[in-house]
């Protein structure tokens, strides 16, 4: 496969109406990641010297997502991460933050993730979240009945999943510069902006305080896999000064996989090879740069940017009769973020204000095609997007209380071009304002204490410019939350309960998108509104630790896709969707063997008398899921894992019957082993070989309908660092 930034792509496209203004943007991403390239290689031969210096990590500031909370020396800490960051030993450890449950994952503690990951690959691995892909081939999340456009992600405090669409394709958004993914489940902060409902995904590049410890002057590694397809990825990372200091970050990454393989007995249209799934090829380039300014006194500044472009097939849904054959020869993004605080100020510190700007440019190509050989295209479409995002906060503290305000404006425009079909702008706007108050009851020695946070946010949206069809009427809505936690003596158990009211405004997508024929646009829709319930346990040991929570959520006027009969989807609001269940995470350590358990058991209904009755089940929400891993260190340090996914049976909604269609339950397997060696010099200190099977039974399993999974993948991987 020719390399994404060969010289003849252009030439192979041509026949795209996509135009000079495609090759402009190509141009530039180009220049932007050959950019990102040469600045990883001038900074690395710096870097040693600048990280052999003795520095002090700068004091906490305010985080800009999830917790209200922050300052070190608060008795209301509202985390076990202390307690639990070194007996976890799958992806995450659990949390509760500001009285909700949560669970974190390190970047750096993960030995399997292969070069160039990406958002998805991570959530695969995580408790709880389902990642599955859709007919677009992008990947989207699921948790506790509640879609992707619930469920936000933020990039060091700006949203990535507001402007057309208020989601973002999961297998897109790169790891290369993220430090931590933090996810908090169903009670997310009112304090995270507008069109947060069924919880939030943080990505923290430079936006959070960290120790210049926590830096690695120069990391490298890449796999190669059976498809013939590979991945390499790179970064450095420095520090200059003492008590003020900057903390420089790069790097870059690419990956590169053919056609995937596909489990024996599944039938595709031809001209499939055998063993192959169909125009499932795809490339991606990626870098970032980063930077923070950390003063002694608490002050501090940062930059994180991140860009990527790629391009890829769109596998053809096997259960329908006119599936989408697409190919998308250009899809790219750049996402700036500069953020500053304060610190602590007055004599008390007292009061602390910040606030960040986010800029957010991205665009894509469709290219339609006749017949499955992807050959003659009919067809396409061409989108453009600016998002801009502001966000300010100030925090008061009262002592071990603390008030936090926070104010988020985000301005999304789109310009659409349709072969055929012609051209249309669109635009939205969405805000929010919110205010938590976090008051510690008691708080004693032996490591007790309870503390509860109630809040409110006024929530807004309007859509300036809506093509040719006719403009809304601005919409407003509003939030609320209540929680508690309570920590017992020792601080190893924590219980919390709460609840929370948030609001979702229709996407642009949602009320005026085609989707190239797919799908009816129905301007009419209407907010829809969560309220969540939740009570849970956290606790651990020298060796274990656990977590349970049950949840309830009622979401009133839900959006949903309803099949019309004739191939095709619209969207409508229906009376409500109950998600009733418990979650179960878990996991120990005993000498050499370790292992982790996740189980959810929910019960997902949808309630409209009006829906017709073969209409009426959620799409994609299983009853029982969840995965078990088993680990052992065996021989010469050799660690091992074996993994089992399981999601139980579910349904999804088939245009051509317009009704429901049943998808049965799977078990996938997954191994792996890897070994490391330390280097003690220079740079690079260790060295690690890894080897992974993935679908180790090549057995069938659906993401969604008609959309089956990989089957069995091979893969080798190095990396030193």
């Amino acid at each position: 496969m020719r390399g994404l930034w060969a010289t003849d792509w252009g030439a192979m496209h041509a026949q795209s109406f996509s135009g000079h203004a495609a090759l402009v943007r190509r141009s530039l991403r180009r220049a932007i990641l050959s950019a990102l390239l040469t600045s990883m290689v001038a900074w690395a031969a710096a870097v040693e010297a600048a990280h052999a210096q003795d520095v002090k990590p700068a004091r906490p500031t305010h985080a800009p997502a999830d917790t209200v909370d922050v300052r070190a020396d608060s008795t209301a800490a509202d985390t076990l991460a202390g307690i639990l960051q070194t007996l976890v030993v799958r992806v995450t450890r659990p949390l509760v933050i500001g009285g909700s449950s949560a669970f974190e994952a390190d970047l750096d503690s993960i030995a399997f993730l292969e070069p160039s990951a990406t958002l998805a690959d991570l959530l695969r691995e995580m408790p709880v979240l389902r990642v599955r892909e859709n007919s677009r081939g992008e990947m989207q999340v699921s948790l506790r009945g509640s879609e992707s456009r619930q469920v936000p992600v933020l990039l060091d405090g700006t949203a990535l999943t507001y402007g057309w669409d208020n989601r973002t394709d999961l297998s897109l958004i790169p790891l290369t510069g993220v430090r931590r993914v933090t996810t908090v489940r169903g009670l997310s902060s009112l304090l995270a902006g507008p069109n947060v409902l069924g919880g939030v995904m943080r990505l923290s590049v430079s936006a959070e305080p960290f120790a210049s410890t926590h830096l690695e002057p120069l990391r490298v590694r890449t796999a190669i896999d059976q498809t013939g397809g590979g991945s390499v990825d790179g970064g450095f990372g420095g520090v200059i000064g003492s008590e003020t200091q900057l903390l420089l970050r790069g790097g870059a990454g690419f990956r590169s996989r053919g056609d995937l393989p596909i489990p024996k007995g599944i039938e595709q249209p031809l001209p499939a090879r055998p063993g192959e799934r169909l125009n499932s090829d795809a490339e991606q380039v990626n870098g970032f740069l980063s930077a923070r300014l950390q003063a002694k006194g608490g002050a501090s500044a940062s930059l994180s940017s991140v860009a990527y472009g790629a391009r890829r097939g769109v596998p053809p849904e096997l259960h329908v009769q006119d599936p989408r054959l697409w190919r998308i020869p250009s899809v790219w993004r750049w996402t700036t973020v500069l953020a500053g605080s304060s610190g602590w100020l007055g004599a008390g510190d007292n009061w602390q204000l910040g606030g960040s700007v986010g800029l957010d440019f991205g665009g894509n190509e469709i290219d339609v095609y006749e017949t499955p050989d992807y050959e003659d295209v009919i067809g396409g479409e061409e989108g453009d997007d600016r998002t801009l995002t502001y966000r300010l906060f100030v925090d008061r503290s009262f002592g071990s209380d603390l008030l936090a305000a926070a104010f988020t404006f985000a301005d999304a425009d789109h310009d659409e071009r349709l072969e055929p079909g012609g051209e249309a702008s669109y635009s939205q706007r969405l805000w929010s304002g919110a205010v938590e108050f976090e008051k510690t009851l008691f708080h004693r020695g032996d490591g007790s204490g309870a503390a509860i946070t109630i809040g409110g946010s006024l929530d807004g949206s309007d859509t300036p410019e809506t093509g040719v069809r006719p403009k809304r009427e601005t919409l407003w809505d509003w939030g609320a939350k209540l929680t508690g936690s309570w920590t017992l003596a020792g601080g190893v158990t924590r219980l919390h309960a709460g609840f929370s009211r948030r609001a979702r405004f229709p996407s642009l997508r949602e009320l005026y998108s085609g989707a190239l024929g797919r799908f009816v646009p129905n301007p009419d829709l209407g907010p829809e509104t969560l309220i969540v319930g939740e009570a849970g346990v956290t606790a651990s040991g020298e060796s274990w630790t656990v977590q349970g929570v049950a949840f309830h959520q009622r979401l009133n006027d839900a959006v949903v896709r309803t099949g019309l009969g004739d191939g095709r989807f619209t969207r409508e609001n229906r009376d409500r969707i109950l998600s009733t269940g418990v979650e179960l995470l878990g996991s120990w350590r005993l000498r050499s063997f370790f292992g982790s358990l996740d189980l959810t058991l929910q019960n997902v209904d949808l309630d409209d008398p009006t829906a017709p009755e073969d209409q009426r089940r959620p799409e994609y929400q299983p009853a029982v899921s969840g995965s078990l891993e088993l680990g052992v260190q065996a021989p010469l340090a050799i660690d091992t894992r074996l993994l089992i996914d399981y999601i139980g049976r579910r349904h999804c909604v088939n245009p051509d019957l317009g009704s429901d269609q049943e998808l049965q339950a799977s078990t996938a397997l997954g191994f792996q082993l890897w070994r490391d060696w330390s280097l003690r010099a220079g740079p690079l200190r260790r060295f690690r070989a890894l080897a992974a099977l993935e679908n180790l039974t090549n057995g069938e399993t659906y993401d969604q309908c008609g959309l089956p999974r990989p089957g069995r993948v091979f893969r080798i991987q190095l990396e030193v660092g």
